[in-house]
């Protein structure tokens, strides 16, 4: 009987975000009689909790340590003890910011395969000099010590690991049946959310985070409003914005136009009930989401910081945040809504990733 392969993911936080959507995408599909998932989170999110239970019954183990941010020592000491104590075949780190330290750490402990994987094209962390000093030591440890280099996107790699390194593509795989087969029509789904059949309806799905950018959609929104006096936007997602975020609304006088739905469960009948999936965000890897939105048939309208192979259909908008508002509220408000998918689509059935991060954990990890 072979082996079972216990991949570590250094994962910081599992709530919806699109890393953890996609991990948990990929751990649903994997062969779990193969290959078993546990995942290193940090002790702040101990309250974020929407994977737990699911984890648990396919067979994976949580792993909480101190956040790095607040106190390296203590991580250091914590992830080796966790790393001596306990037998993994396999880490996968999917901070952007730390993975050399990650893969440092397992090397130490033995591990073979040490894999960092790049989901963003930036980092949240302003880049002073003292980050910059920093990152350039953490870099040098990825660099030596990871075995196996994945992002979410070219862009994203080249963020990471530069322009004169090898890594591999791993496409943010959804189970895209999911988006295009729903049964219950987009006036009922409407209707639950107290919104009328014919409104205009532009969503958003993100953390409510500075990386999401989500106060100038609220200043696109409020010019589409002056030309769709009916439009609603539909925020949905969590995050520490959220109240700042509210109050912008107010003063906007949009309260009655900005529906905060938190996070949902739901969310293809969520992009169904959406005319416009609209993103502004400051940098991005490839956003899940934006693939979602393309399987239900969604117009799609994004900011230039996103990875152009993010568009899988032909109704895709790529706005630079330089441009005018009223520019971003007439594209966005342009006709047609729909989107037809394109062959690139197919590449992100969840399928076909499920069966590369197999190949990518089986080889060389028996």
């Amino acid at each position: 009987m072979n082996k079972l392969i216990r991949v570590l993911h250094f994962q910081g936080r599992m709530g919806l975000g699109g890393a953890e959507t996609f991990m948990m995408n990929t751990y649903r599909n994997i062969d779990r009689s193969k290959i078993q998932f546990d995942f290193l989170l940090y002790d702040d999110f101990k309250d974020v909790t929407p994977y737990n239970e699911e984890i648990k019954k396919l067979g994976g183990r949580i792993y909480y340590v101190p956040n790095p941010k607040k106190n390296i020592i203590k991580y250091v000491t914590s992830v080796s003890r966790l790393l001596k104590d306990h037998q993994f075949d396999i880490v996968h780190s999917q901070v952007f910011f730390g993975g050399g330290l990650n893969v440092w750490l397992a090397k130490r402990a033995g591990i073979k395969k040490r894999i960092v994987h790049s989901h963003a094209t930036s980092h949240e962390k302003e880049q002073n000099i003292v980050f910059k000093k920093v990152r350039a030591f953490l870099d040098q440890l990825m660099f030596k010590y990871t075995t196996d280099y994945l992002a979410c996107s070219y862009d994203a790699g080249y963020a990471l690991f530069g322009h004169n390194h090898d890594f591999t593509f791993i496409p943010n795989g959804i189970d895209i049946d999911k988006y295009q087969n729903i049964e219950e029509s987009k006036n009922v789904i409407r209707n639950s959310l107290g919104i009328d059949g014919d409104t205009l309806v532009l969503g958003n799905i993100g953390r409510l985070e500075k990386q999401k950018n989500h106060s100038f959609l609220i200043e696109v929104f409020s010019k589409v409003k002056s030309k769709e006096s009916d439009a609603i936007l539909l925020l949905i997602g969590e995050g520490s914005l959220e109240q700042e975020l509210k109050t912008l609304v107010e003063v906007k006088q949009l309260t009655d136009s900005v529906h905060f739905l938190g996070v949902r469960q739901d969310i293809p009948r969520m992009l169904k009930a959406m005319d416009i999936f609209i993103m502004p965000s400051l940098y991005e890897g490839l956003p899940i989401s934006a693939v979602e939105a393309q399987a239900a048939g969604k117009k799609v309208v994004l900011s230039t910081e996103v990875s152009k192979e993010t568009q899988l259909t032909d109704n895709v908008s790529f706005l630079s945040l330089d441009e005018s508002i009223e520019r971003w509220a007439e594209r966005t408000i342009q006709h047609p809504y729909q989107s037809h998918p394109l062959p690139t689509l197919e590449l992100y059935d969840m399928n076909n990733t499920a069966i590369m991060m197999e190949k990518i954990y089986l080889n060389g990890s028996k």
